[in-house]
């Protein structure tokens, strides 16, 4: 039924939420408001009430936006339309009444400040009692006073990451207790039991509130889309800038006067937790009145897509073990205004293979990330870049287990591709299970691996499975003792130990159960059998099923939680292997592959996340070009060996003319030296002649880098693993002068942590761990005494001299104009224009000698770095 809006005569009839205290005065501008949503949430509510169901609404949203006229109005509607709606106010469950919680919060942020302060090195007799002062007049969160005393710098970066930890935690929210309430309800309770808070200690009690005919709870609470929270069906976020939140503030004060520094900085906090929940909400209110979606509020927000600023590429253990630690280095002086964003590799997830890329689930890992470490780079002004593979999940992603648990019955089933199914009419059955394709519709797929790509699966009934398996595999068995078989197998001790000695002696040797030695035992073999395969354990990447929509479900979700994370940029990794049809080439299958990335990107664009799909193709295929007709940002994967070709020959003629085309047809590329993988050569098919690829390739090799061929053939390699640095012959000049490089080219330039500290091959850490970790030569983890070593060497401090100004530079962005000047082959001259600033690289690759130089749109020079 439609649903129909009552006339409010007076809004003081309308019931509110059950704060004590609360004071909620509905304005014509809040009833516009819940107007303006209630026919979308009613439409939202629709389904999840059918049948007898319930559910929770959380308005929410930051200081001042009306979440409890909001909230009180919405439920006024839907107790008008005959469902029955409680308001619940999320402000009753902290663990602490107002007044304390607001003395806890003050003191989390001192006792953080001034251990950082104290750690800082800074802290002495004087500057204690400076700070008393501060502290006294309430003036030592005030970023107003570094000037005069500018130790407060350590102290309110310490106090403020200190807040933020604290601010909508467990330490500070009773969650436990708010989602046992909200479980309560759902399980049909007719009665829940309320807590009632008030302002001062000891004003605290409970109330029985009935609820029986109760169908949806509204909660209006600053918190109500925290991620802690369970049970919130439809969070509703009410927005308001920081511009308009200190307008309304200001407006409520008599005096018009701002708030504290110390109230200023939490509700600073408090919004930007709120930002980095947004993505999951369901609706959003902007202040004005009007209804907007999630790209729409990044974009009043001030997030409007990536920016061209530098980004830092590392895994979240790369710089000192954990994300926290990465943070710190970003906070180091030197690194000031140097990065505007951060690309961490997938090891910041659930993880289990190949260091990130097998995803169990897209939750930040607990060995290397916390949702603070996020809001740190988000306060630090970093946005991220995240990689999301579409291709394949774990073998221990909840899905696959739940496969692996239930068999047919799974809810699952179809979230993986049925190797038998996908291939059923297109092959015959073989003995072992699975569907042989015929020849003429296999012959022209392209396989990771020699094989089929198949993992048989026992499903709980014992039967035999394939899934479709592009990527690692893995099958393991346990070894069993004698007291496993004599449970399994009915057998006797003596029997059970020689069974579990043959099998586990079999399994030692590369074989299955089955092939182990059951003389005198074949009475108990298939018991015996049995009871090691139905222990069978897996490891592997498994390849979705696209065509099912719980799949593009999870598609949605994870955009929408990496948009929470912080994320503008997307890489979308092994996209290319997720469309399969039986005959097709099984990579970039036409038009398979661009409807799955058109359909991504409507899932990206309700977010504002920029994608960036990652594939390796030679460039006489002019996929990128393709990709940037598509509206996508795409990888300028020719850059690292055009360069070394361009050092190495003195010949800047190729390089030129890639910029050329690049600035011609608006490609929007993220370009880079080195990465996590190797330094991609195939790609440069058509671009250079075969016999400088095959020189570029030598010559990496001769500087210690390894290969890695492209599926067994060794007359063309995919890419050399290799150090940037060591690729260049490990020569400081080459490599400030190739960063130099980078960041006058097109695009945004992302930078490998180990090329920034000039890194050099690691060929003892691929020996240690065998001849498949061949990118471990490029992946070494540095230390905290390896940073503060690099930052002290000349190499590392001109390239953050370069990348601070690439950074800051008004010349450069997406929307500059670029221009490359016709020189002799050994030299390079790129000149950045925009709003009257310029920025102009001379090179010469002869000598590595170079300038670089900008202006403002009065002609003063602005910046200036000399390689002599």
């Amino acid at each position: 039924m439609k649903p129909t809006l009552p006339v409010i005569d007076d809004v003081s009839t309308v019931p509110v939420g059950d704060m004590p205290g609360d004071k909620v005065h509905i304005t014509e501008g809040h009833v516009r408001g819940a107007q303006a949503i209630f026919p979308v949430l009613w439409d939202q509510l629709t389904p999840l009430l059918a049948d007898g169901g319930k559910a929770v609404v959380a308005v929410h949203g930051g200081s001042g936006v009306g979440k409890s006229e909001t909230g009180s109005l919405l439920a006024h509607y839907l107790n008008h339309n005959g469902v029955g709606a409680y308001i619940l106010s999320g402000d009753n469950y902290p663990r602490r009444v107002p007044a304390a919680n607001d003395a806890e919060r003050l003191r989390q942020f001192r006792n953080g400040a001034v251990q950082g302060l104290v750690k800082s090195g800074q802290y002495d007799p004087q500057v204690r009692q400076e700070l008393a002062d501060l502290q006294a007049a309430d003036l030592d969160a005030d970023a107003g006073q570094v000037a005069e005393h500018p130790w407060l710098a350590a102290y309110l970066d310490a106090g403020r990451r200190t807040l933020a930890a604290y601010l909508g935690s467990k330490r500070e929210i009773d969650f436990d207790e708010i989602n046992g309430i909200l479980a309560a309800f759902k399980a049909g309770e007719p009665v829940l039991t309320l807590k009632r808070m008030g302002r001062e200690e000891g004003d605290l009690w409970y109330d029985l509130v009935d609820v029986s005919d109760v169908r949806v709870l509204v909660v209006e609470w600053t918190h109500g889309n925290n991620e802690l929270v369970e049970g919130v069906d439809i969070p509703i976020l009410l927005n308001s800038t920081p511009e308009e939140t200190l307008a309304h503030r200001r407006s409520r004060a008599r005096d018009g006067a701002v708030d504290s520094p110390f109230t200023s900085l939490v509700l600073a906090l408090e919004q930007a937790k709120l930002h980095a929940q947004s993505s999951r909400a369901r609706i959003i209110l902007a202040k004005s009145g009007e209804l907007i979606d999630h790209a729409a509020y990044l974009r009043r927000m001030g997030h409007a897509g990536p920016d061209a600023g530098p980004m830092l590429n590392a895994y979240p253990d790369s710089l000192g073990g954990t994300l926290a630690d990465l943070v710190d280095f970003l906070r180091a002086p030197a690194l000031n205004g140097v990065f505007s964003s951060a690309y961490l590799l997938p090891s910041v997830f659930n993880t289990d293979l190949d260091r990130g890329f097998s995803v169990i689930s897209y939750d930040l890992s607990d060995v290397y990330a916390t949702p603070a470490d996020l809001a740190a780079l988000s306060e630090l002004g970093i946005d991220l870049k995240f990689d999301f593979i579409l291709n394949h999940a774990s073998v221990l992603s909840p899905q696959f287990q739940d496969i692996l648990a239930h068999g047919e019955a799974s809810a699952y089933a179809d979230f993986f591709i049925d190797w038998n199914k996908f291939w059923a009419g297109h092959g015959t059955m073989t003995e072992e299970g699975y569907i042989q394709p015929d020849p003429e519709l296999i012959k022209n797929m392209f396989f990771r691996k020699p094989g089929l790509p198949i993992l048989m699966v026992r499903l709980p009934d014992g039967t035999e499975k394939p899934y479709w398996n592009t990527f690692y595999q893995h099958v393991s068995y346990p070894r069993l003792d004698a007291q496993d078989l004599m449970a399994a197998a009915g057998l006797q001790y003596g029997a059970a130990l020689l069974a579990a000695a043959r099998v586990n002696a079999a399994l030692d040797a590369g074989g299955r159960p089955a092939s182990a030695d059951f003389t005198g035992l074949a009475d108990a073999q298939t018991a015996i059998v049995a009871a090691y395969e139905s222990r069978r354990r897996y490891l592997g990447q498994m390849d979705l099923n696209i065509r099912s929509e719980k799949v593009w479900d999870f598609y949605a979700d994870t955009l929408a939680r990496l948009a929470g994370y912080g994320a503008t940029i997307v890489r979308l990794d092994a996209f290319a292997y997720a469309p399969k049809e039986p005959g097709e080439k099984n990579f970039l299958n036409d038009p398979g592959t661009w409807e799955l990335l058109d359909r991504v990107k409507g899932l990206a664009d309700r977010h504002g996340v920029s994608l960036l799909p990652e594939i390796h193709s030679r460039y006489e295929e002019r996929i990128h070009e393709t990709l940037a007709e598509k509206g996508f940002m795409t990888y300028d994967f020719f850059l690292p060996g055009l360069l070394i070709d361009a050092f190495d020959r003195r010949d800047t003629t190729v390089l030129r003319r890639w910029i050329g085309e690049m600035t011609d047809r608006g490609i929007v590329t993220v370009n880079m030296l080195g990465c996590h993988d190797g330094i991609p050569l195939l790609d440069l098919k058509g671009l250079l002649s075969d016999e400088r690829i095959e020189a570029v390739i030598e010559t990496v090799k001769g500087r210690g880098g390894r290969v890695k061929d492209l599926h067994g053939a060794k007359n063309i390699y995919y890419q050399v693993n290799a150090t940037y640095y060591s690729a260049l012959g490990a020569d400081d000049a080459r490599m400030v002068l190739a960063r130099a490089i980078q960041l006058f080219m097109p695009g945004k330039p992302q930078v490998w942590y180990l090329d920034l500290f000039a890194g050099e091959n690691d060929t003892a850490a691929v020996e240690a761990l065998g001849q498949d970790a061949h990118k471990e030569i490029n992946r070494t983890n540095l230390s905290y005494a390896d940073i503060v070593d690099g930052l002290g060497k000349p190499v590392v401090r001109d390239q953050l001299a370069l990348l601070r100004f690439r950074n800051t530079s008004p010349a450069f962005g997406f929307d500059a104009t670029c221009s490359v000047a016709d020189t002799d082959p050994d030299k390079l001259s790129i000149t950045w224009t925009r709003a009257g600033h310029t920025a102009v690289l001379d090179a010469d690759l002869t000598t590595c000698a170079f300038t670089v130089r900008a202006t403002d749109a009065d002609g003063a020079e602005t910046f200036s770095h000399t390689q002599a």
